[in-house]
């Protein structure tokens, strides 16, 4: 805690939170209104009791302060195009999922014939379970592994924090095919067969720059004075972690898992290079629908992936803002 001297100048003095503040200038009144009208070795400083407590570094800004974009001609309706090109045809394919008619794009009347279809059909019901199993899988393993990352590179020096951060975000620069062939001759190198095993290492080492990106986002705007606190009242480095970092990370380890299963569950390119005909994935399957010809039962997948996109993010957001507060 700042202790206050004859000379101090309020003017430049930091206060860590409101609760120190408070806690000063409680302490400062007393000694102050002491019955014998001397200090005890703390005095209110000349204007204190108007010094506000100084506000913590925020990143949320305004939108209306000093928006000058929205002046410019054909910014609206630039606006609405993208946002109609982007959501546009995912209501054209739900709309068509209710198709009773055998084409997917020509409608014959409303029905839940193509639903039953795909909750029957053998073939979707195992594609799907084995996407949803190495999204789960890749999803665990790359949450520990970007957790780890994380707190590894904060303990770095500046280059090397910087030349980490570089190599895990470059895996998000290469084209896919790339990593679809590269992950497919290492498999072959290490002296395994395309299957469920290399398919989730392949899936975690792809999400993991997906998982770092929304911890390490979390970790910059959380005061480092937290840390601080938790050195000073004796606590070693693996309860620091456990007790104070970890929890303060939740929201960040939370949008990363559930982005990274997602980006599982999407997976097309590299799990095209890595499946067997026992381990296809729901998106291999799809695309092999698509090569026989498409039929509404395609709509019907798509419009539940993209249910189960919007759970996900509806769920990452509730959840986020809740241990936000």
């Amino acid at each position: 805690m700042t202790v206050f001297h004859d000379d101090t100048d309020p003017g430049k003095v930091d206060y860590g939170n409101a609760g120190e503040f408070g806690a000063l200038v409680a302490r400062a009144q007393r000694d102050r209104d002491a019955a014998d009208g001397t200090t005890s070795g703390v005095r209110m400083p000349e204007g204190l009791e108007y010094k506000q407590p100084d506000r913590m570094w925020s990143t949320r800004r305004s939108g209306k302060q000093g928006n000058t974009l929205r002046r410019f001609p054909m910014v609206g309706f630039l606006s609405v195009f993208v946002l109609a090109f982007l959501y546009v045809p995912m209501v054209i394919v739900v709309f068509f999922s209710f198709n009773g008619g055998r084409q997917a794009l020509l409608w014959e009347g409303f029905s839940l014939r193509w639903y039953g279809e795909v909750f029957t059909n053998g073939a979707i019901i195992n594609a799907t379970e084995t996407s949803l199993l190495v999204a789960v899988l890749a999803t665990v393993f790359s949450t520990v592994l970007g957790v780890l990352y994380v707190l590894a590179v904060d303990h770095m020096s500046r280059a090397g924090s910087a030349l980490a951060s570089m190599l895990i975000n470059a895996s998000m620069l290469i084209p896919e095919i790339v990593l679809g062939v590269a992950t497919m001759a290492f498999i072959r190198l290490i002296g395994l067969a395309p299957g469920f095993v290399p398919l989730v290492l392949a899936h975690t080492t792809f999400c993991i720059p997906f998982v770092v990106m929304p911890i390490r986002a979390r970790l910059a705007t959380i005061d480092h004075a937290c840390f601080e606190a938790a050195e000073d009242l004796g606590a070693s480095g693996p309860v620091t972690v456990f007790r104070v970092t970890l929890p303060l990370l939740v929201p960040g380890i939370i949008s990363g898992a559930l982005m990274a299963f997602v980006v599982s569950m999407d997976d097309f390119m590299i799990s095209n290079f890595l499946t067997t005909a026992g381990t296809t994935t729901l998106p291999i399957y799809i695309f092999s629908l698509i090569r026989k010809g498409v039929n509404p039962s395609v709509n019907v997948v798509a419009a539940l992936l993209l249910l189960l996109a919007v759970v996900v993010t509806v769920t990452s957001t509730l959840l986020t803002n809740r241990k936000s507060k």
